[in-house]
């Protein structure tokens, strides 16, 4: 990671990259130097520069926690702090030194922005220009390797026979009079079944409830899935392996009529959100295979535009897309110009989510498919649902 990250920095004009963390605000920092900082009672700071060996400074008192193959600096008072930190920051004949950190101007994007106001003071006020690390980050911690791709494709693959199972488990079983949450708990053993592990979720939900895109079934309120009705599911997980950390998930959505439960107003909002689905990955495929600069919150500007043409907008109320990666929510670019405007840049090797969605008083649908990025060439990694999946009963 340090190597990629000194390539990005070299070609970006960007002096180093400061990594600061204390109480583990900051997850970057076990993520470049794998090393785990629950047991760290001071701030602790990573340093890269391409002029030098990467640095770690840490307090007095912690620096017993680390046996790491950076070069370890201690200090003990806040001055000495500040000094070490000046030193990092003072290296570059006399020009005023770009640094990045993970900041985030005015908290556009959240997932980025993991320092206090003061450490970008402190910072500032030893001279220093400071810089959103965001695309850094995406370049250096985000794009997967083909083992990340192999272990994403398992999980895609597994999913999608979960979901397709699923669906004839609830056609077999309705008069059984189960509930979203008894079909969560199925999908949950397929799961382990297929050596699937997730943090959280399923999304089952029926009826009205498909309408709120992160409702999860509660055992004491769960619905009661019935004939003739309508039913959204939305699952992700990843491998469960040895290299579970680092393995790479997959998110999918599909949803589907029970026996009679199909109207002409379902189909009309599935034809609307898949068609804005398929609209979307086509923006980014020609703009990618054009060796156009494309940015996350441009894609989300065609899906709403879309959507708006039939003026439901106001009916689409969360970002196009999302990163996918070690977390389901990851770190990289999202299709997002509603919640935040992601100027992030779409570039090789990431992944991530296409998933609009259309929630009606009654129903929402939400249709997701999950992207790759490959040699500038954008792939559709599980299937795209075209139909509404009809359940017998």
């Amino acid at each position: 990671m340090v190597n990629r990250a000194i390539e990005y920095l070299q070609s970006n004009g960007i002096y180093g990259w400061l990594i600061a963390d204390y109480n583990q605000c900051n997850p970057i920092f076990e993520k470049i130097t794998g090393s785990e900082t629950s047991n760290i009672t001071r701030p602790i700071w990573i340093w890269i520069t391409s002029l030098s060996e990467p640095q770690l400074l840490v307090h007095e008192v912690d620096i017993v926690h680390f046996d790491s193959d950076f070069n370890v600096e201690s200090y003990g008072s806040r001055t000495q702090m500040i000094d070490k930190l000046n030193n990092y920051v003072k290296g570059n004949a006399g020009k005023v030194p770009v640094i990045a950190m993970e900041y985030s101007n005015e908290f556009q994007l959240t997932r980025v922005s993991k320092v206090s106001a003061g450490v970008i003071e402190l910072i500032a006020s030893l001279g220093a220009k400071i810089t959103s690390s965001a695309d850094l980050l995406q370049y250096v911690t985000e794009t997967w390797s083909d083992e990340q791709f192999r272990s994403h494709v398992y999980a895609a693959e597994k999913l999608t026979e979960i979901v397709s199972s699923t669906f004839n488990f609830i056609g077999d079983n309705i008069r059984w009079a189960i509930t979203e949450h008894d079909i969560s708990e199925h999908v949950k053993g397929l799961m382990e079944r297929s050596n699937l592990v997730s943090t959280d979720g399923p999304v089952i939900a029926f009826n009205k409830n498909s309408s709120h895109p992160h409702y999860m079934p509660d055992p004491e309120t769960a619905a009661v899935i019935r004939k003739d009705g309508w039913l959204l599911i939305d699952v992700w997980g990843k491998e469960k392996s040895s290299k579970s950390s680092n393995n790479v998930y997959a998110d999918i959505t599909w949803v589907a009529a029970i026996g009679g439960g199909l109207s002409e107003k379902h189909k009309k909002i599935f034809d609307i959100v898949t068609e804005t689905r398929d609209l979307s990955f086509d923006f980014i495929k020609r703009r990618l295979n054009a060796g156009d600069i494309l940015h996350g919150w441009e894609v989300a500007n065609i899906a709403r535009k879309n959507i708006k043409k039939y003026n439901l907008d106001r009916f689409f109320f969360h970002r196009l897309g999302h990163s996918l990666g070690t977390h389901v929510h990851s770190d990289g670019v999202n299709l997002d110009n509603w919640e935040s405007k992601d100027t992030r840049k779409l570039i090789n090797e990431i992944g991530f989510t296409i998933e609009p969605g259309i929630y009606l008083e009654d129903f929402g649908v939400r249709s997701e498919i999950n992207v790759f990025i490959n040699d500038f060439d954008p792939i559709i990694t599980t299937p795209s649902q075209t139909e509404i999946v009809h359940i017998n009963t």
